[in-house]
């Protein structure tokens, strides 16, 4: 093997091979024997961006072995739950995944997020990736492709009692938190500035700046207040915020400013450039402000992989609509970008 080939298979957790045929991906064992080689018909398939014909001739071409696009699609299918548990390991390695906190519970945390993607050779997205995420088990609920002008909202996910649901500032709105209040669930929501006010007790505005001026750098503060539904009933909500350091304010407001001129608007509302020092949070959670605060770092630590999941490779066009071969794309995606986080971290070989 390539000196290369071997610095991927260190990344890979320990008994990544007896796993492939506990989990069902070594099934059938006709071209593809062994689970060495089944890696490297995935590799392929994930790095060249999803097409099983493509796949089919660059593994005649690199192993010897002759497979037809049908056989390659039957053996990805297959392996969606080795991919699952291969990509959850790279990440355990690494610190990307961590220990569900005490504080959960038996609850479930989900990652609710989206991508826009193209069709191949498209310059511009044409459809939208719709992801519920588990932040601590790796599990991705469902995959949902729909049109790029479908919006990203907590209502088009399934809730139930033991869920707590995290998510950036695009999911922070009435509907959505309305959404996941009716089952009984959690939340962690970034604000989103002007999305809706907050009231006191009595009905009476609250401006929440000025009650966050005070914190230094890494301070973090909570305020029980409310929102008011289209009736006028008050609902209450408990807002928690901590004030980013400086040069992660400062770099906040350059890419407030930068987007601002990208989208030719004229100026930036001076409350919105300000509230971009905080780190702003909606919950219903009665746990502490520095757990509140943990679980939305978690967010962020599963963001660093589908960074490399969106920004390097691509998600590719989806080879089918049967779920379990979604599911093998999805996370065959998700092992390479773990895999290059892997790589990239260790300094193995150029990325």
């Amino acid at each position: 093997m390539s000196e290369e080939w071997d610095e991927i298979l260190k990344s890979l957790p320990s008994g990544w091979e007896a796993k492939a045929k506990e989990l069902g991906a070594l099934e059938r064992r006709r071209a593809i024997k062994t689970a060495n080689e089944l890696l490297t018909l995935i590799l392929l398939y994930a790095a060249e961006g999803g097409s099983l014909q493509a796949t089919s001739t660059l593994m005649k071409l690199t192993a010897g072995i002759s497979l037809d696009k049908n056989a390659v699609y039957h053996r990805l299918k297959a392996s969606w739950r080795w991919l699952q548990w291969m990509a959850k390991g790279v990440c355990q390695k690494q610190g990307l995944v961590l220990p569900t906190p005490d504080f959960i519970g038996d609850r479930d945390v989900i990652l609710v997020d989206a991508s826009d993607l193209p069709v191949f050779g498209s310059k511009s997205s044409d459809y939208r990736l719709h992801y519920p995420f588990n932040l601590f088990s790796f599990v991705c609920r469902s995959l949902e492709l729909t049109d790029i002008k479908e919006g990203e909202t907590l209502l088009r996910h399934k809730v139930s009692e033991s869920d707590v649901f995290v998510a950036d500032r695009i999911y922070g709105t009435i509907t959505g938190m309305e959404h996941v209040l009716a089952s009984n669930g959690g939340f962690v929501l970034r604000l989103r500035s002007k999305a809706f006010n907050l009231y006191d007790s009595s009905g009476k505005r609250i401006e929440l700046l000025p009650c966050l001026r005070f914190l230094k750098e890494l301070e973090s503060t909570s305020c029980h207040c409310f929102y008011k539904l289209p009736d006028k009933t008050l609902r209450p909500l408990r807002i928690v915020a901590m004030r980013k350091d400086d040069a992660a304010s400062k770099e906040s407001e350059r890419k407030m400013l930068r987007k601002a001129s990208r989208n030719q608007q004229e100026s930036i509302y001076e409350g919105t450039l300000e509230l971009s020092r905080y780190i702003v949070l909606a919950t219903n959670l009665d746990c502490s402000d520095n757990q509140v605060l943990e679980l939305y770092r978690a967010r962020w630590q599963v963001e660093q992989v589908f960074y490399r999941l969106k920004s390097l490779f691509g998600l590719g066009e989806v080879p089918s609509s049967n779920p379990d071969s979604v599911k093998a794309w999805f996370y065959a995606k998700l092992l390479l970008a773990a895999l290059t986080e892997s790589i990239i971290r260790t300094e193995a070989f150029s990325p």
